[in-house]
């Protein structure tokens, strides 16, 4: 009985954390703030750490049910801004954590008539940032996963002097981990 009571509650949170969507800030002082890299990002507000138990976090976009997705609320565009990322509003002067998770699989075939057999692999990558933003200003956070890196880049997005241009200039994040963890 213990054991079905577990996997209930362990099944609980699951659908939870999957269908959870970021409570977005309609009040107050607010930033902005473009996430770019992953579909698979989540947001936990007035938060340092990530976890199911955060009030308000979950998805940016809505539950991750299809495929990739933009959502634009008309922040700040730069020169070679991807096509797919998510902006948001977040409330300013308090910290929000971001999660990144990866997932990809590589394949190669066999060479025929060898026998050689053909080779998958798949990697992960998980990675976690805080941000404390500041009425007014517009931020990115972007994944940064490659052969040697699982990271997020942070940056603020200033307008060029004397032009219509906006450009990063790069803004420091705090390492983040899961809510309760001990490492």
């Amino acid at each position: 009985m213990a054991l079905h009571l577990t996997a209930c509650g362990w099944v609980g949170q699951t659908l939870k954390s999957e269908l959870s969507a970021y409570a977005e800030p309609t009040e107050g002082d607010v930033a902005h703030l473009r996430l770019i890299g992953s579909r698979n990002v989540k947001v936990y507000p007035d938060s340092v750490c990530a976890g199911v138990s955060v009030p308000g976090g979950g998805y940016p976009a809505g539950p991750q049910m299809g495929g990739q997705r933009t959502r634009d609320i008309g922040m700040p565009k730069r020169p070679g801004l991807p096509e797919h990322y998510v902006e948001i509003a977040v409330r300013a002067g308090q910290p929000i954590t971001v999660s990144f998770n990866y997932y990809r699989e590589s394949h190669s075939v066999g060479i025929a008539g060898t026998g050689a057999p053909g080779h998958r692999q798949s990697s992960v990558c998980q990675s976690m940032a805080t941000l404390v933003p500041v009425a007014g200003e517009s931020y990115e956070m972007e994944a940064a996963w490659g052969s040697d890196t699982c990271q997020i880049e942070g940056a603020r997005l200033v307008r060029m002097p004397g032009t219509q241009a906006w450009h990063r200039v790069h803004q420091p994040l705090q390492g983040a981990k899961a809510c309760g963890s001990t490492d």
